[in-house]
């Protein structure tokens, strides 16, 4: 793998794109254009972190689904990398905790 394919280069860059101060921000201005994907992150599989098992159904349905971030995976390569994928995990629980608080709010609206 090339150095600038690493999964260290990878996360940072799909962080950079995130407003990890703010994830609550991301989620206002992605619905607004009517992307209500959860956030997820991979290991085995992608899962969204702060997504209960009674509420998978929503991380599953059509209308909403997952976005999984690149860079993130069940392989840490090192100190930098986990801390990164923290981060990661951090900014999803928020913004997926929200996500789902506005669905079960009724504020989240279909197309």
């Amino acid at each position: 793998m090339p150095p600038d394919q690493s999964p260290i280069a990878v996360l940072t860059a799909t962080l950079a794109t995130m407003n990890l101060s703010n994830p609550i921000a991301d989620l206002e201005a992605n619905t607004a254009k009517g992307d209500r994907r959860f956030i997820g992150i991979n290991g085995y599989t992608c899962h969204a972190p702060g997504v209960g098992t009674k509420d998978d159904k929503f991380v599953t349905s059509s209308l909403y689904g997952i976005r999984c971030l690149e860079g993130t995976g069940d392989v840490i390569e090192g100190n930098q990398h986990k801390h990164l994928i923290d981060k990661a995990i951090e900014y999803a629980r928020t913004y997926n905790g929200e996500l789902l608080r506005r669905i079960h709010a009724g504020l989240v609206k279909s197309n």
